[in-house]
């Protein structure tokens, strides 16, 4: 579990159309190094894959406190105007072992489920529980890799929960649906386990939905 200290900001931007390749240089040459001036680190920066039109861009910040948080704000270097035709931003929080304080290269992936999920404020730490124990085992013995699980500072009911899972491609996330027939070189236990905890989570889910984004590089990670 993240330090209780630690903050995480999520910021969704829908860019112009043909204005990725600008933005990405931009976070890459000016956000990025200002952050890490600043001791925040980027988790993830993603645009849409499938589900979602490339210009939908979202990135995930970690901040060690609060105070850090609000001195970025008052020191943003201003984009270009003419990319972004619209952003939002919200804080969130860790509510599992994941994101690590430190993402190490091999748990990157190219592609990355975007997950969301409503449920009820007192489920959360079973919801936590579930996805931990039962159903990340065993994906990530498929070679899956599970980012960050994280739920929005404000309480709500119903409170929304975010989880954010590597894979090598859509054809790689496509192989770790428990809908399929269990493969050979899964551990029985494992895929048992899964089974068991994932109905659990799916009872107390009230909806959920899920798009795939793709990841873009801009070193260094946190």
């Amino acid at each position: 579990m993240a330090n209780e200290t630690t903050i995480y900001e999520q910021r969704h931007v829908t860019l112009r159309t043909g204005g990725l390749a600008a933005y990405v240089a931009y976070c890459k040459e000016q956000v990025g190094p200002e952050l890490n001036r600043q001791g925040a680190k980027v988790v993830c920066l993603l645009n849409g894959f499938i589900g979602q039109p490339q210009e939908e861009v979202m990135q995930i910040t970690r901040f060690p406190d609060w105070d850090t948080w609000n001195g970025y704000q008052q020191s943003q270097i201003p984009g270009d105007s003419g990319l972004v035709e619209k952003e939002e931003a919200r804080l969130l929080k860790a509510v599992a072992s994941r994101p690590k304080d430190r993402i190490p290269p091999e748990d990157r992936r190219a592609v990355y489920g975007y997950r969301r999920y409503f449920i009820r404020p007192g489920d959360i730490a079973d919801f936590a529980h579930y996805g931990e124990n039962g159903v990340w085992p065993r994906i990530e013995s498929q070679g899956a890799c599970i980012l960050g699980l994280w739920t929005t500072l404000a309480v709500t009911d119903p409170l929304e929960v975010i989880l954010v899972t590597g894979y090598h491609g859509p054809g790689h996330w496509e192989e770790t649906r428990v809908t399929r027939p269990k493969p050979e070189d899964v551990d029985p236990g494992l895929w048992q386990g899964d089974l068991e905890l994932r109905a659990r989570r799916e009872a107390m889910t009230l909806k959920t939905w899920v798009c795939l984004m793709q990841a873009i590089e801009v070193a260094p990670y946190g």
